[in-house]
């Protein structure tokens, strides 16, 4: 039986705070594409539905995109930090999981969880 604990999260300054629900979170992911490596975030191994998230402050969110246009990079307005990305469009040959709508999740905004102890994979996000 696996292990499903509610995760709370928020930005620097608190404006957007976030929760879900999901297994015991021992992963993430880094991404090496030009934002995500000057970002530094260490994302959620697995997308999130839109259904699966309680996001409030959404009011302080800005949004940025760049490239493809594929990803929507969200960051508060208030401290700048990016507390998640979601999928904007998915390209034609696409047979991944991510749906439009999805989330990453940032996990390094996750209330009591020590990021740097995860087992962390690098995505080749320069070859999409």
């Amino acid at each position: 039986m696996t292990t499903r604990r509610t995760y709370r999260a928020s930005c620097h300054c608190g404006a957007i705070r976030f929760a879900f629900t999901c297994e015991e979170i021992t992963s993430g992911r880094r991404c090496n594409c030009s934002i995500c490596i000057r970002k530094g975030v260490v994302v959620s191994s697995n997308y999130f539905r839109p259904s699966e998230l309680e996001v409030e402050g959404q009011e302080q969110l800005a949004r940025y995109q760049f490239g493809d246009k594929d990803v929507n990079h969200f960051f508060c307005r208030t401290c700048g930090i990016s507390p998640f990305i979601t999928v904007a469009s998915i390209p034609a040959d696409y047979q991944g999981a991510a749906r439009p709508g999805d989330y990453r999740l940032n996990l390094g905004c996750v209330h009591d969880l020590d990021v740097l102890a995860l087992d962390i994979q690098v995505i080749n996000g320069k070859a999409l």
